[in-house]
């Protein structure tokens, strides 16, 4: 009788799971703080959620040792949706609070503007907001993100073009949708 043996998992042990956290953990870090925007401590917090669920879960990683970041994000990312959920269900239940700003001028422009491509990235397709992630926060490579993405590399780059040419389009400080003829 064949019996198939899985193999055994590369971060089932603590020593492993450990070294493993040590290399992703800005990286997870990044991912959720550009998909969620902030506060950094919503970010930490996720980032922690994350690596407890991926500890529960290392026995059944089957993938390669280089390849666990992959893993990851995938495990952030349906945290930051499930968050997101919460959130505007939370949201729907309780009247908004009315803002608050006691800070200099330039803190508020610099807030403003992050609120600005805040609002064109959450615009954006789920899909398009990963790859610019990916990319620009993690620092992956155009290949990388294509075998994580299941799209070829040439589909990478052009998405990357066409959704950069788009926010910039859409991108104002004023908040206004322009395009930016002095390129």
């Amino acid at each position: 009788m064949n019996i198939l043996r899985r193999k055994p998992s590369p971060i089932a042990s603590a020593p492993e799971f450990q070294a493993a956290y040590e290399v992703n953990r800005l990286s997870v870090f990044r991912y959720i703080y550009s998909l969620t925007g902030g506060p950094q401590a919503e970010a930490e917090d996720l980032t922690a959620e994350t690596f407890l669920r991926a500890w529960k879960a290392r026995h059944r990683y089957q993938g390669e040792q280089d390849r666990v970041i992959g893993w990851l994000i995938q495990i952030a990312k349906r945290l930051v949706i499930d968050d997101y959920r919460r959130e505007q269900r939370a949201a729907r239940r309780q009247p908004p609070a009315p803002p608050t700003v006691d800070t200099p001028e330039d803190t508020a422009l610099h807030i403003e503007e992050n609120r600005r491509l805040a609002e064109l990235l959450v615009a954006l397709p789920s899909e398009l907001r990963e790859i610019l992630t990916l990319r620009y926060s993690l620092g992956w490579q155009v290949k990388d993100i294509a075998a994580h993405m299941q799209m070829t590399e040439n589909n990478v780059s052009v998405t990357i073009h066409r959704t950069l040419a788009k926010l910039r389009q859409q991108w104002s400080p004023e908040g206004e949708s322009h395009v930016d003829d002095a390129e």
